[in-house]
C-alpha cells in the first residue's frame, strides 16, 4: 500500500466517482461500533452502535451520519447491500431497529446467536422476524463450522454481494463467528466461562478493493484471536486497515494479531475519556495502554503527533503521545479512510462532521 501525506482532509465527490475508491467510515456512535463500508456500486453497515446516555444518543449520530451519507450517494437509492453484525451486544446492535426500519437491506450477516442481554434479546429477536418477513433478503450466520480447511476466509452470494463495477471488484470473506463447541477457553477472570461471552464468537469479516483492504474483528478476545491465527492463512488476514478489535480493551488486541495483520492505519471506535458515565470509555478505561502502545509497535503509518487519554485502569487515564497511524472516534470524531484499487489510502472528510464528544440528548 502506497502512504499519502495527510496535508489535509479531501472532500467527497458530490456522487459515485469513476475512480473505483472503497470508503471506511468509522461513525462516532459513542461507545460502539458502526462502520460503514462505502463500494463503487454499493454498501455495507458492520454493526450499528451504540452507547445511550443522558449525555450521547447513538442512534441519533447514526441516523444523521446515515441520512447524510444516502443523500449524497443518492444512485444507491437507500439501500445496504449488506448488514453484518459481528455479534449480539447492544454496543454493537442497538440501531439494529433503526436501519432496518430507514433503509433496505438486501443481505445480513451475524453470528447466530440469539443475545443474552436484556435489552439485546428483542433486538435480535426483531432481526429475526425481519428475516421470515423477507424472504427476498438473503441471510447468513457464520459459525466456525462452516469454513473449509486450508485456512481461507468465507464467503458466498450473501456475505460478498458485490459485483464487478467501475473497473473493481470488490471482495468480502469472513474470517471467525461462532464457536459450536468450547475449544478449551476456560474462564477468565471473573470466573465466567470464556466461551460464553458473544466478544469471542464475533463474526470477524475482510474487505479488499484491489490491493486495499480492511479486517474487522469485532470484540474477539484474546483467547479466540489465538484460534483465529492458528485456523486462518497469513495472506487472509494481512491488511492496510485495522479496526481495533473491543474498543482498545487491553484483551482485544494481540502482538500476534497485528504481525499478522501489519497494518498502516489503525482505528479504534470509542467513546470520549471525558464523558464520565456509566456503560463509557470512560468506565471501562477504553482504550487501553496496553493496547495503544501495542499499536505504536506494530502500526506502520504515521501520523501528526497528538497527545491522547489512554486508559491505565477503568475511570482512569493518562496522556500518551501518539504519533503513528492510529485514530479513534473518542479522539477525533467519525473518521473516513478512502483507498483505492492501486492501493493508495488518505484520510477524507465525512460525511457529517461529528466532534469527539458532541452535544447529543436521548428523546
Amino acid at each position: 500500500m502506497r502512504l499519502l501525506p495527510l496535508l489535509f482532509l479531501a472532500p467527497f465527490a458530490a456522487a459515485a466517482e469513476d475512480r473505483p475508491v472503497m470508503r471506511v467510515h468509522f461513525i462516532n456512535v459513542g461507545q460502539g461500533a458502526a462502520t460503514l463500508v462505502e463500494l463503487p456500486c454499493g454498501a455495507m453497515l458492520i454493526d450499528t452502535g451504540g452507547e445511550m446516555s443522558r449525555e450521547f444518543d447513538s442512534d441519533a449520530a447514526l441516523s444523521a451520519y446515515l441520512a447524510a451519507f444516502f443523500a449524497r450517494r443518492a444512485d444507491l437509492h437507500g439501500t445496504l447491500d449488506l448488514l453484518w453484525l459481528t455479534h449480539p451486544h447492544i454496543d454493537h446492535v442497538h440501531g439494529v431497529p433503526l436501519v432496518l426500519g430507514a433503509y433496505a437491506v438486501r443481505n445480513i450477516v451475524d453470528n447466530g446467536q440469539p443475545g443474552d442481554q436484556e435489552d439485546v434479546v428483542p433486538i435480535i429477536a426483531g432481526l429475526r422476524e425481519y428475516e421470515a418477513a423477507h424472504p427476498e433478503v438473503g441471510a447468513v450466520t457464520v459459525s466456525t463450522h462452516d469454513f473449509a480447511t486450508g485456512g481461507a476466509g468465507l464467503t458466498g452470494a450473501v456475505i460478498d454481494p458485490f459485483g464487478a463495477c467501475k473497473g473493481a471488484d470488490p471482495a468480502v470473506s469472513a474470517l471467525w463467528g461462532r464457536a459450536t463447541a468450547d475449544p478449551g477457553w476456560g474462564e477468565d477472570d471473573y470466573g465466567k466461562r470464556r466461551f460464553d461471552n458473544a466478544n469471542n464468537h464475533s463474526a470477524a469479516v475482510r474487505v479488499d478493493l484491489g490491493e486495499s483492504s480492511l479486517v474487522v474483528t469485532g470484540d474477539l478476545e484474546a483467547v479466540a484471536i489465538r484460534d483465529l491465527l492458528a485456523s486462518r492463512s497469513p495472506a487472509a488476514l494481512d491488511a492496510d486497515i485495522y479496526e481495533v478489535g473491543h474498543h482498545g480493551s487491553a484483551n482485544g488486541t494481540t502482538a500476534e494479531l497485528l504481525a499478522a495483520v501489519s497494518p498502516e492505519w489503525a482505528v479504534m471506535e470509542v467513546g470520549p475519556a471525558e464523558r464520565k458515565v456509566s456503560w463509557s470509555a470512560w468506565a471501562y478505561g477504553h482504550p487501553r495502554t496496553q493496547a495503544v502502545e501495542l499499536l505504536e509497535a506494530g502500526v506502520s503509518g504515521t501520523r501528526a503527533p497528538v497527545q491522547e487519554p489512554v486508559g491505565s485502569g477503568v475511570r482512569a487515564f493518562v496522556t500518551e503521545d501518539i504519533d503513528r497511524a492510529i485514530y479513534a472516534t473518542g479522539w477525533d470524531g467519525a473518521l473516513v479512510l478512502e483507498a483505492d484499487a492501486a492501493g493508495a489510502i488518505r484520510l477524507v472528510a465525512p460525511d457529517v462532521v461529528q466532534p469527539a464528544h458532541p452535544e447529543l440528548t436521548p428523546q
